[in-house]
């Protein structure tokens, strides 16, 4: 239930108690209020004038004057408790039939006024006693049909009010409402343009003074301090970015001359391969420049895949529709013939839309990386299939293998720059450390996801998934 539709019916259950307890207020005075009257009216007759008793030992002797229609009839007990009529009430010219009267109202001795109610009729009366010095009682008593009509129609009408009031309240309390959480409305969609990536999108402003827009005020300082820190953060890693691509390419220079000098220093033939002379000079001098070779070639290594990484993320590569299927084909064929590995492969014609240069160096690294830490009997499998995710055409790709895997607690932390998980390997045997950052990057740059998982060949499963045709930003 939304908080809106609460208010609406805790505000009408409110108006619906107060006014139910309004109405049996209204109700209970008007019953107290009648049934004095009804009392008062009773008095008034056994002490009117008009009835004089002729006989104090026989009330029921005792002659009314006057000849018109009263509600209030009277009955006379005598000494010996002879009941007799005094005058009988009507409403017209035929006498009401006479109630049978409570034997506890024959025997009072003091003047009491009380409701009964007539066995035969279950009709309620409301009498009064009266009592002569001498001995016999009169008793007076009206039927309290009208009363009792009166309040019936009082309850039935309290019902109505209370019941239209509260519909009534209800409305003009659920419009209320509606019109008072409008700039909460306008807030949620603000946010909801916040998080979609329109950060320029600011929260309505409230009435000043109110809770809504202090709440207003507060969220677009903090949106405004939020997107300042985001452009400072930006700034400083598009110079952070900047910074590495500028040394990668000033270091790639000066790498290459020392690379030629040392070629031509050892007489162009192989460092790797120099044989070992007979001088002790000349030994230590190929052995130094055999060094120099080593060394800054792993520099290069390492400049180039730096480059590559900042090229990903900075999507400098130009999209355009290339075959995946001859991507990933040509590669774990590749791999297939110069390490003897055994391959399976399943892979549908897929034609996507993105940056070759990119999926290329992904499938790449994903081939390095089997040739590096899986034994050369492992098996290895790739299946290429079309998916769809959200109403939009995918593709998934998956490389299984039967090597040594990684540890669930490890998975993630390969995607780190510069993280290699086994120690002992060095940057030339093992890499950089970079090969699972350029992937994620790739994938990344085109709106994918990337999974890594247990294979059902019990090594590594790498999961990935994109959009045959990713939108455009």
């Amino acid at each position: 239930m939304s908080l809106r539709l609460r208010i609406t019916v805790l505000t009408a259950a409110l108006i619906a108690i107060t006014s139910t307890i309004i109405g049996i207020a209204t109700y209970t005075t008007v019953a107290s209020v009648q049934l004095d009257q009804l009392d008062t009216s009773l008095k008034t007759t056994l002490g009117s004038p008009g009835i004089k008793p002729q006989n104090s030992n026989n009330p029921a002797a005792t002659k009314i004057t006057g000849d018109f229609a009263n509600p209030v009839a009277i009955v006379g007990v005598n000494t010996r408790g002879d009941l007799s009529v005094v005058r009988p009430s009507w409403s017209g010219k035929d006498p009401d039939p006479l109630p049978s009267i409570p034997v506890e109202l024959l025997d009072s001795q003091v003047q009491q006024f009380s409701t009964f109610i007539d066995p035969e009729t279950n009709q309620s009366y409301r009498a009064a006693t009266r009592t002569f010095p001498r001995g016999g009682i009169l008793i007076a008593f009206i039927s309290l049909e009208n009363y009792q009509d009166s309040l019936n129609s009082i309850a039935l009408r309290t019902f109505f009010i209370v019941s239209i009031a509260t519909l009534f309240g209800g409305v003009v309390a659920w419009f209320s409402v509606r019109r008072s959480f409008r700039p909460v409305d306008e807030m949620v969609t603000a946010a909801s343009a916040i998080v979609a990536g329109d950060t320029d999108t600011r929260m309505p402003e409230g009435a000043a003074g109110t809770e809504l827009g202090v709440l207003g005020n507060s969220m677009n300082s903090m949106l405004d301090s939020l997107t300042h820190s985001m452009s400072q953060l930006e700034e400083s890693e598009n110079r952070i970015r900047t910074f590495v691509s500028d040394a990668s390419h000033e270091i790639r220079t000066p790498l290459t001359v020392i690379r030629g000098y040392v070629e031509l220093l050892m007489g162009g033939q192989d460092p790797s391969t120099v044989a070992t002379g007979t001088n002790a000079n000349s030994e230590f001098e190929k052995r130094a420049l055999s060094r120099i070779n080593s060394e800054s070639l792993r520099l290069e290594r390492l400049v180039t895949a730096l480059l590559q990484l900042d090229l990903v993320e900075t999507s400098q590569f130009e999209s355009h529709e290339f075959s995946l299927t001859s991507l990933v084909r040509d590669s774990f064929d590749d791999l297939c013939e110069l390490s003897n590995r055994t391959l399976t492969h399943d892979l549908e014609d897929i034609t996507v839309m993105g940056t070759e240069e990119g999926w290329a160096q992904l499938i790449s690294n994903l081939v390095q990386n089997i040739s590096r830490y899986t034994p050369t009997d492992c098996r290895v499998g790739v299946k290429l299939e079309r998916t769809e995710k959200l109403g939009e055409e995918w593709f998934t790709l998956l490389v299984d293998d039967s090597g040594p895997g990684i540890p669930a607690d490890k998975r993630e932390l390969i995607f780190d720059r510069f993280t290699r998980l086994d120690k002992a390997r060095d940057s030339a045997s093992g890499g950089f450390g970079l090969g699972m950052s350029i992937i994620k990057s790739v994938v990344l740059a085109h709106n994918g996801e990337l999974e890594l998982d247990e294979s059902p060949m019990g090594g590594l499963r790498v999961r990935i998934s994109a959009p045959v045709r990713p939108r455009q930003s």
